[in-house]
């Protein structure tokens, strides 16, 4: 896509997102910024007053397609456990094809020490949360798995591996195969639950 068609605001973010990911939280400034894009810090102030209302914007674009998904796979016809799969790759999807948007889970802790960002990180994070216990509270009333595990720990648990891969994937420098991996994992896991017929 070429540059002239993404707003000057769009780029600012991007570039934030990139070096997030490239260099940590600590790297984010306007003069980063603006050498990566070429753009003036007074034309980058247009837009934010510092880095912090930058960071906002970026946590937003983190979290922006969730209510989208989660209505699309309400929508659906299936089973839990196939909703389940359809969470799982639509995610991948999103983050295979937007590879350093995906670190940013991996600055959960930081964002949720900042002031400025911490509502928003919780918001997201339970709201994911809450969608997948709600996913896995139908399976096991559906009986579609078997006993042992709540609706919580299957959440968690989906999301622990959730953020294995994508810790895996910047340990070793693959900016593909995430979607690839993470529906082997989740797909062998979940047979693991399923009820024996």
């Amino acid at each position: 896509m070429r540059e002239d068609f993404i707003s000057v605001q769009d780029r600012i973010i991007s570039s934030a997102i990139d070096l997030i990911s490239e260099a940590g939280l600590g790297s984010l400034n306007f003069d980063n910024i603006s050498m990566r894009i070429n753009l003036s810090g007074a034309m980058i102030y247009k837009y934010y007053s510092d880095t912090n209302e930058l960071l906002v914007d970026v946590v937003k674009t983190y979290f922006k397609f969730d209510h989208g998904i989660f209505k699309t796979i309400s929508s659906r016809e299936g089973t839990y456990l196939e909703k389940v799969n359809m969470y799982v790759d639509a995610y991948s999807s999103y983050y295979e094809s937007y590879y350093t948007l995906s670190t940013l889970a991996l600055q959960y802790e930081e964002l949720l020490h900042n002031t400025y960002t911490r509502d928003i990180v919780l918001a997201g994070i339970k709201g994911r949360m809450s969608f997948l216990k709600d996913l896995f509270q139908g399976a096991i009333d559906n009986h579609e798995i078997a006993e042992g595990f709540s609706s919580g720990e299957l959440a968690n648990a989906l999301t622990g591996i959730a953020m294995m891969c994508k810790l895996d994937r910047r340990v070793n420098y693959r900016k593909g195969q995430y979607k690839a991996q993470i529906m082997g994992y989740i797909s062998r896991w979940i047979d693991l639950l399923k009820v024996e017929v």
